[in-house]
This record gives structure tokens, C-alpha cells and sequence, in this order.
């Protein structure tokens, strides 16, 4: 259509041609945004140390979704800080899919643990998609005085910050749980913090720490070898990964926590590629060989549409609000 044509329409119709014509221009950039994609190797942080769970999921996943992609994904850990540094780290990333986050439930505890926390993480971070609920473990040294929920409980109300736990930093989930059981069971027990759950756990087999809480898979090979002994899982309910394992809620009613893992894609990233990478992440998680891996390790898969895991990161965010308000000065805020 000639500039003459148009300008002998009228205003209304040259007002509908034009809106069309822009429509039709935003349409293909994102196509060709979402072609494009990805054209350069995927960089996948963990905020965490290496052999913890969220460690261990992204080694499982990345082989797979990089087929998918075409492009490797490389695996970087970030760790420290409570995963401050590793989600700040993707929060200044360019907006184009090449960084992404593969992150834990810390994501929605940071804000309540940090007033001046250097993201948002729902305004800096566009969610892709929930991966899976990772089983979490409380582990004792086998030397411990306690074979269970209630002898543990005993043990600490007997001799107040005798016992022990371990942690992959402040702020980390391993360490809220902890300290919810504290207020839950009415128990003192003594924090020490490490930069990744993999050094807690080898102190806690040498039994220079008592306790930790870790997830499934990065505990499993220690059970196997007796290097650490399952009283619990965190979950309300035992888990068919450990039927014979209670629940700490068996003990200790009202105790309820729970890993759930995610993944993100930087604010701003176009909505094509955003909705490319989340379809190329369901095929991993459905894939055989993926699947069985997973499921070794006690994980259950529950992928959501970025909307749904957006539902499910602000409620998560609002709930751990509270809960640390409630845990009280046990927990302060930085």
C-alpha cells in the first residue's frame, strides 16, 4: 500500500491499517527472537554448592535439555551468601534466555530473611517452571545418642546446645528447617553454618556435627554407606523413596517443610523464548532415562506453566514471611 493510497482513506480505516501493521511488526521479531534461540551455549546457575540437591538435579537435567535446545547447557555453581550471590548473579544478566536459574524455595525465603536483599525475585526474574519436590532427610551421625525424632528431641531438652546441626549457610533452607523444628519441638539445638550442604554432611558422618537436614538425593549415598543415620523426613507424610523413615510430624505435630525446586529466566526475556525453554524443560523431566533418575533419588516431578509457578513462588514467599516472623530472633534479619 502507497503512502497516497493510505492518506485517501479515512482517518479510522488509515488508523486500523497502521495498528495492523504494527501488530504484524511486533509478531516478528518475537519469531525470529524465539528461532534464534538459543545461539550460544546456556549457562544454568545453581546458587548453591556442588552435591546438594539442586546441584544434583541440574547435572540429571542438563545433558538431556541440551539436546533438546541444541546448545550444551553448562552447569556453574554460584554458591554463598544464603544464594544470594549466584541469584544476583542471573538477576543482572541480559534479558535473553542464554543465563538462566535453577533454584530451591531459598529464592521466596530471601526476602523475609534480608530487608535490603540486591533482587526481587518476582520482579527480577521471569518463572519458567516448577521442576520437583525434592524429599528432605533429618540425618544423624550413627554415634549420636538418638535413634529417633523422639530420643533426639530428648537428647537436646537434656543438654541444651549439645546437639549440633549443620548447614549449607545462613538463610539456606537446611537452616530454616532446622530452626523450625526448634521452635516446634521446643528445643535448642546449636547452628553451624558452612558454604554447601556437602561439607556439613562430611562433618556430620565424622561426627564433629550432630545433625543436618539435607534432601534426598544428596544424603542417599551416605545412608547406603552408614555414614549417616535417617531419623526423619521433613515432609508431613513418610515418602515412598524411605517407607520405613517416619515423618518428624509423627513426633512432633504441626512440623511441616518442604524443598520444591524451579527454574528462571531473567526479567524482560521475551515471552517466545521463554515459552521454548519451559517446553524443552517438561520434555527432560518426561524423558525416560531422566525420569528414572529422578525418581532414584525420591524426586517427584510436578512441572507447572509459568503462570501457575508464578502463583506458586508468591504464595511460597508470603508463607516463609510468616514462618520467619514467627521463628522470632532465632532467625535475623540482615
Amino acid at each position: 500500500m502507497t503512502p497516497e493510497t493510505l492518506a485517501r482513506r479515512s482517518p479510522a480505516r488509515r488508523l486500523a491499517v497502521v495498528a495492523l501493521a504494527g501488530a504484524l511488526l511486533g509478531v516478528l521479531p518475537a519469531a525470529a527472537w524465539s528461532q534464534a534461540f538459543p545461539s550460544k551455549p546456556i549457562t544454568l546457575v545453581v546458587p548453591t554448592g556442588a552435591g546438594g540437591g539442586t546441584d544434583v538435579v541440574a547435572r540429571i537435567m542438563s545433558k538431556r535439555l541440551g539436546e533438546l535446545l541444541g546448545q550444551a547447557i553448562v552447569v556453574e555453581n554460584r554458591a554463598g551468601a544464603g544464594g544470594i550471590i549466584g541469584t544476583q548473579f542471573v538477576a543482572k544478566a541480559p534479558p535473553d534466555g542464554h543465563t538462566l536459574l535453577i533454584s530451591s524455595n531459598q529464592i521466596a525465603m530471601i526476602p523475609a530473611l534480608y530487608e535490603k536483599a540486591p533482587f526481587d525475585p518476582v520482579k527480577d526474574f521471569v518463572p519458567v517452571t516448577s521442576l520437583a519436590m525434592l524429599p528432605t532427610v533429618l540425618v544423624a551421625n550413627p554415634k549420636v545418642a538418638a535413634g529417633n525424632v523422639q530420643e533426639l528431641v530428648g537428647l537436646a531438652r537434656r543438654a541444651p546446645d549439645a546437639v549440633t546441626y549443620g548447614s549449607a549457610g545462613n538463610g539456606s533452607p537446611n537452616h530454616l528447617f532446622a530452626e523450625l523444628f526448634n521452635k516446634t519441638a521446643n528445643v535448642k539445638t546449636l547452628h553451624v553454618a558452612y558454604k554447601g550442604i556437602a561439607a556439613a554432611l562430611t562433618d556430620v558422618g565424622g561426627g564433629t556435627v550432630s545433625i543436618a537436614f539435607a534432601s534426598l538425593p544428596t544424603v542417599q549415598p551416605l545412608l547406603a554407606s552408614g555414614k549417616l543415620r535417617a531419623l526423619a523426613v521433613t515432609s508431613p507424610k513418610r515418602v515412598a523413596a524411605l517407607p520405613n523413615v517416619p515423618a518428624i510430624a509423627e513426633a512432633v505435630p504441626g512440623y511441616e517443610a518442604e524443598i520444591w525446586l524451579g527454574l528462571w529466566a531473567v526479567a524482560g526475556t521475551p515471552a517466545p523464548i521463554v515459552a521454548k525453554i519451559h517446553d524443552a524443560v517438561v520434555r527432560t523431566l518426561t524423558d525416560p532415562e531422566v525420569a528414572r533418575r529422578l525418581a532414584e533419588g525420591g524426586m517427584v516431578v510436578e512441572p507447572r506453566s509459568p503462570e501457575a509457578f508464578d502463583a506458586v513462588v508468591k504464595a511460597e514467599i508470603e508463607r516463609w514471611n510468616g514462618l520467619i516472623t514467627a521463628l522470632g530472633t532465632s532467625i535475623q534479619k540482615q
